[in-house]
């Protein structure tokens, strides 16, 4: 049952927080623009019968989904760092 209590708290907190994370994955989407690559969709789909240019444009996929989950990661674990010391603070005082 406590675990209920903590994951509804941790939804609030979130929910309370959720205007400031979606900037927060807009800063970063403007950062890494350059990192990502194009992929033009077109071409995937004019290369089915050509395995590896289907593999290529896949990787290019995975790659620039690796890139912003890795800047999102970065940036939510510095919040939650930020927001934990923050609460630290407070309870102290």
């Amino acid at each position: 049952m406590e675990e209920m209590k903590d994951k509804n708290l941790i939804k609030l907190i979130y929910q309370a927080e959720e205007k400031i994370l979606e900037e927060k994955i807009r800063q970063v989407n403007r950062k890494i623009k350059d990192q990502i690559k194009d992929i033009n969709i077109n071409e995937a789909f004019e290369n089915t019968s050509k395995p590896e240019e289907l593999k290529k444009i896949f990787e290019k996929i995975e790659e620039n989904y690796s890139v912003k989950i890795a800047e999102y990661n970065q940036e939510f674990y510095k919040k939650g760092f930020i927001d934990g010391v923050n609460l630290m603070i407070n309870c102290l005082k």
